[in-house]
């Protein structure tokens, strides 16, 4: 059965949605997989039609671009009510992009700007149109402060590659999964070890008793552990308990129960394992991005009470149990392993100390193809940019990095963290030499970000003003 999608296109450019159609052929697999219900950009659904809609009833939501407009934040809330999974696709949706840059100045100043000084308008009496147009909001707020986002989709635009691979990855989710699949049943039933052998009676971590059965590689019939990659049983198996309290025994994990873990809640849980697009509901993904945003519960185990993550990935009691225990385990854990690149590990230029010997602006010269932008002179923001999207402008367009993926995992602020390292590269040049070839900082720094950055916007000098 088709899966339910919708795409809403907001204050923005329309270029995430041109990089999907991009696909062409490459759509051919995934089309017959969806029941698109509204693209007003592409099928001729009216708004009304999606009003009307039962919430809930629409499994996935792609929305794009930022809330300039009073409208586009009504249309947010009204995919949020009708859609199950949203999805921000775009550095707009992400992060306000380069529209987030207006929250630099108040907001009469933009309209002035806009409709009654720019040098286009020839109208004698110009003014901000107000007829069949919707408000303008005071401040571009994330599409996250607004709703709850469970995917987003960096890049201005995202490559094609990433949004098939993100599109591809939610309909596994949805999907029935192999043929073979019973979930009724565990692995431990037709494995040959578990009367005699068996890694459990051992002191050995295999997930058996809580994986579905069907699977035909069989991993213990051949001396090695069950991961978990069929997915959770609806009947836990009889050694389930086992499992649950051998997992309670452990303090502190040893670096090989820590990739046990890990290993297995990638399998278990389905987790993405890609970096181009954060999945919140891919758990290790979200204790690595936000680990703050977890709850912790208490539950009884062998030796007392123990502290365990609240998740409720399966809806049975003893594997989210055992899942909420793996991942407290593994947060605050050193041997605790999440990919976090940054678009400087897929960048094919030579670096020898990314040391600046001059700072240049983007017109002096012309940069060659074979070192790196920053010993050129040149400001990239590589080394504060996640990766995924294949390092197109700096080894094919031969353009720095200009940071539209966002900042990688680990950093909270792209712009600052950039200052921080561009004042140590330069640590010997003159400041006021350095701050002379920045002409616009939050352009330069933050052209993607600014609107979730800690710069704030304009708005909020106008209420300090007032005090």
């Amino acid at each position: 059965m088709a899966v339910k999608v919708a795409f809403m296109q907001l204050s923005s450019c329309w270029g995430c949605h041109q990089s999907l159609l991009n696909a062409h052929l490459g759509l051919l697999p995934i089309l017959p997989e969806l029941e698109i219900v509204y693209w007003p950009a592409v099928v001729d659904f009216k708004h009304d039609s999606l009003k009307e809609r039962e919430d809930g009833e629409i499994v996935v939501g792609f929305i794009e671009g930022v809330a300039r407009t009073k409208q586009d934040t009504e249309n947010i809330k009204l995919m949020r009510k009708k859609c199950k999974i949203i999805v921000a696709i775009g550095a707009c949706a992400c992060y306000g992009s380069v529209k987030g840059l207006a929250n630099l100045y108040d907001k009469e100043d933009l309209i002035k700007r806009k409709f009654i000084e720019v040098e286009s308008i020839t109208d004698d009496n110009p003014k901000e149109p107000t007829e069949h147009v919707p408000g303008i909001e005071e401040f571009i707020v994330n599409v996250k402060e607004i709703i709850d986002v469970d995917v987003f989709i960096p890049g201005c635009p995202p490559t094609t590659d990433n949004i098939i691979a993100a599109i591809s990855y939610l309909l596994s989710l949805v999907g029935k999964g192999p043929e073979s699949q019973n979930k009724e049943t565990c692995v431990c039933e037709t494995c040959d070890l578990f009367d005699n052998g068996c890694f459990l009676d051992n002191g050995e971590l295999c997930y058996g008793p809580i994986t579905s059965g069907g699977c035909e590689l069989m991993c213990p019939n051949e001396g090695d552990y069950c991961y978990g990659c069929f997915r959770p049983t609806s009947n836990p198996g009889k050694k389930a308990p086992q499992l649950k309290d051998l997992i309670n025994q452990i303090d502190l994990l040893t670096p090989e129960q820590a990739a046990s873990l890990q290993h297995f809640l990638d399998l278990y849980l389905g987790a993405s394992n890609i970096t181009n697009f954060y999945f919140k509901g891919d758990l290790l993904q979200r204790l690595a991005y936000e680990p703050e945003s977890f709850e912790t519960k208490e539950i009884e185990a062998e030796n007392g009470s123990k502290l365990v993550l609240d998740v409720n990935p399966t809806g049975n009691q003893i594997l989210d149990e055992i899942v909420g225990t793996a991942l407290f385990l593994l947060k605050d854990d050193p041997n605790f392993k999440f990919s976090s690149k940054t678009v400087c590990s897929h960048c094919e230029r030579e670096v020898a100390d990314k040391v600046p010997v001059d700072l240049k602006r983007d017109y002096e010269g012309l940069p060659n193809m074979e070192d790196c932008f920053l010993e050129q002179g040149y400001i990239c923001l590589g080394p504060v940019t996640q990766a995924g999207c294949g390092t197109i402008c700096p080894n094919k367009a031969n353009a720095p990095c200009l940071g539209c993926y966002g900042s990688p995992v680990g950093i909270k602020e792209q712009g600052a963290k950039f200052i921080s390292a561009l004042g140590s590269l330069t640590a010997e040049k003159d400041p006021a030499e350095v701050m002379k070839m920045v002409k616009d900082p939050a352009g330069l720094f933050n052209r993607f970000t600014v609107a979730e950055s800690t710069l704030g916007h304009k708005f909020h000098d106008k209420f300090k003003e007032e005090e």
